[in-house]
């Protein structure tokens, strides 16, 4: 039987979770959270997304992912195929690490992303030592929001739910902190939409944060003629040329960019440029991505392509 096509919507944020297989804990240590935190903060720096909220249990993953315009499922399987070969290669095993594939809901109307958040941090809940202080429990992103411990990782995006929840910081934290212990135990919908109510705040905000999205819509060509001008190069054609390592930072760069800014496969960059094998356009990708962190040269690139295509 086929399987049923995924419901994705780039400019929504999605509550997405992953599971291991049976035979296997997904997580064996403190050491292989930590691990999965830096990759999903990796992910999050390379394609320009945020985490609103997530968990990490030792068998599965919750995430309330904003892809800010990109797509998830090369987000996720990025992120799953490369914790899934750290993990095989630590433990001396092969196989699959993750059960099917990863689980999505778009979450498409505002309160869910309420209901979302409080439901994730309520996971920990289940464990024994952190029942009643679901805040302390360090792979939660819970204890962020209520600056019970630093965000490590540089990952979450806290302003967009608790600015639903009070004039200033300090008081959000406090509404959504007595708001996620009211949803730890509702199940009907009704009822939770009623709790919502009482607690988000109604009146105008000291704060507020902007949720934008980026519109990758961006055609290869348009991509390798900017860079090609950062590079001082006349002919974006030279992209195509087989063999020649004075371009090569020119196609690390513009393939990184079609990755994050076009929604482009590896598959479909080689189609683009030609003469490019899928392991190669993987690795010219990475390099790409540490020239523009690394290089005062091309640090401007994408933010200011970015900017160009933002929309609140």
């Amino acid at each position: 039987m086929p399987r049923t096509a995924r419901r994705k919507d780039p400019e929504l944020p999605h509550h997405v979770m992953c599971r291991s297989i049976s035979e296997i804990r997904l997580f064996r240590n403190d050491n292989d959270k930590i691990k999965y935190l830096q990759l999903m903060a990796l992910y999050c720096q390379k394609f320009e997304c945020k985490v609103l909220a997530y968990c990490l249990m030792d068998t599965h993953v919750h995430i309330q992912l904003d892809p800010k315009g990109y797509d998830i499922s090369k987000f996720m399987h990025g992120l799953n195929l490369c914790y899934a070969q750290y993990y095989n290669r630590k433990y001396r095993r092969h196989g699959h690490v993750f059960q099917n594939r990863f689980l999505n809901k778009v979450i498409d109307v505002d309160e869910y992303n309420l209901a979302v958040s409080a439901y994730i941090h309520n996971n920990p809940k289940d464990l024994s030592d952190y029942y009643d202080r679901i805040d302390e429990y360090y792979f939660s992103s819970y204890g962020i929001y209520l600056d019970k411990h630093p965000d490590d990782f540089g990952l979450i995006d806290t302003d967009f739910i608790l600015s639903q929840f009070g004039k200033s910081p300090k008081l959000a934290q406090k509404v959504y902190a007595e708001f996620v212990t009211s949803c730890n135990k509702v199940i009907q919908k009704e009822k939770l939409f009623d709790i919502i109510e009482k607690f988000v705040s109604t009146e105008p905000y000291e704060y507020r944060s902007e949720r934008y999205i980026y519109y990758r819509e961006l055609k290869a060509n348009q991509v390798i003629e900017i860079v090609a001008k950062t590079f001082n190069i006349n002919n974006p054609e030279f992209i195509k040329i087989k063999y020649s390592h004075s371009i090569t930072d020119f196609k690390a760069v513009s393939i990184f960019l079609m990755r994050c800014l076009c929604n482009y496969s590896y598959k479909e960059i080689c189609k683009e440029i030609g003469n490019l094998t899928l392991s190669q356009v993987a690795k010219l990708n990475r390099k790409g991505f540490e020239l523009i962190q690394s290089d005062p040269k091309y640090q401007s690139l994408l933010p200011d392509l970015l900017e160009k295509i933002k929309v609140a």
